[in-house]
């Protein structure tokens, strides 16, 4: 049996319920910042928002204050 190359590793898709939980607010949240276009970035599978783990951990990483990172 073979085995799958790393570079083949996909970060898992998520769901608005499962982003709303990771990140700790409400799912009405997540679907303003969408529209607004200020949350984390996400793609259309079938007119449905799905999120990219390691997308939304660099997002949030985006938003540390500048100090953080050399404190």
């Amino acid at each position: 049996m073979s085995e799958m190359p790393d570079a083949l590793t996909v970060s898992p898709l998520l769901d608005s319920r499962e982003v709303a939980a990771y990140l700790k607010v409400s799912e009405s949240t997540l679907s303003r910042w969408r529209s607004a276009g200020t949350g984390p970035p996400f793609i259309k599978l079938g007119g449905i928002a799905r999120y990219r783990l390691n997308a939304i951990d660099t997002w949030l990483r985006g938003l540390e204050p500048e100090h953080a990172a050399h404190g």
